[in-house]
């Protein structure tokens, strides 16, 4: 791996980097940094491992076999009204909506100890802090599209897809890492000056979870209730990528659009709250 040095100017936070195009362009800036950073973070998750990146496809496979034999043969589990579902496809199907929803978790879990656990680069006025969550993010980020591409390779295998609707999939991985990028900016900067934000990310992960229809189907979900999951954006992600990858149902423009908009917005608002507050951080810790 080769070393990248970086050095900085001292610039204040511009309002003129509050927009998507804004924040694509400073962190492109910092592109060769962010690679670097987030190599050296993937090789250290497997460092004397003898499998090494291998476990990235042994865990997932390992998963998908436990959701197949439990909810799939045991259980009985469905989430498609067509009685020619399988177990297999309903391990899947659960696989997928949990694909989405760890990665979320994962960022809402790690991100508290980002800026605090590395107080070195916040005394360095030359290093980029709101890196530190572009690299977390994008680590995991990984594991979700390994995971949707073990789907896809199972698919071909059954020789049940992938339906055209398929190529729908990039687009909620897109907003997924917006989203994920918003929250992890967000509760870094937060956990910076509230530290009681890393004792409540495991419950809100929990919450989170029962609050997707990862493992019902949306259309269960009684409708004097079911405002809760369509005003939560990860379950949206979570039901339309299922629907598009699995059954081939083509997703609405309007929900696609209101799906970008919210990932949008939260990626710009954890942007703001964290460069708003970045030059704090020094302070505090």
């Amino acid at each position: 791996m080769s070393k990248v040095i970086y050095t900085s100017t001292s610039e204040g936070f511009c309002w003129r980097y509050l927009t998507p195009w804004g924040i694509a362009r400073n962190l492109l800036k910092h592109r060769a940094l962010i690679a670097s950073v987030t190599e050296r973070d993937f090789r250290a998750n497997y460092h004397a491992s003898y499998l090494g990146v291998a476990w990235q496809i042994i865990l997932p496979l390992i998963m998908l076999s436990i959701f197949y034999f439990v909810f799939g043969r045991i259980l009985g589990g469905r989430f498609s009204s067509n009685v020619t579902e399988t177990p297999v496809e309903y391990a899947l199907a659960l696989f997928v909506g949990l694909g989405f929803f760890n990665f979320i978790a994962q960022t809402i879990t790690t991100s508290p100890s980002l800026v605090t656990g590395n107080v070195t680069y916040v005394k360095s006025m030359a290093f980029p802090l709101e890196v530190l969550s572009v690299t977390s993010v994008l680590n995991a980020l990984l594991t979700l599209v390994i995971g949707l591409m073990l789907t896809l390779l199972i698919l071909i295998c059954l020789q049940r897809g992938p339906h055209w609707s398929v190529i729908c999939m990039p687009f909620y991985v897109i907003c997924s890492f917006l989203m994920a990028l918003g929250v992890s900016w967000g509760l870094s900067a937060l956990a910076v000056f509230i530290r009681d934000i890393s004792a409540i990310t495991s419950p809100t992960t929990l919450i989170l979870m029962f609050m997707c229809p990862i493992f019902y189907p949306a259309s269960m979900v009684p409708a004097k209730i079911k405002w809760i999951i369509r005003a939560n954006p990860l379950a949206v992600i979570i039901e339309d990528a299922r629907g598009s990858l699995l059954y081939g149902v083509w997703p609405h423009a309007t929900s696609m659009a209101t799906t970008i908009f919210v990932s949008l917005l939260i990626c710009v608002t954890g942007y703001f709250v964290f460069m708003s507050t970045k030059s704090a951080f020094a302070d505090v810790m």
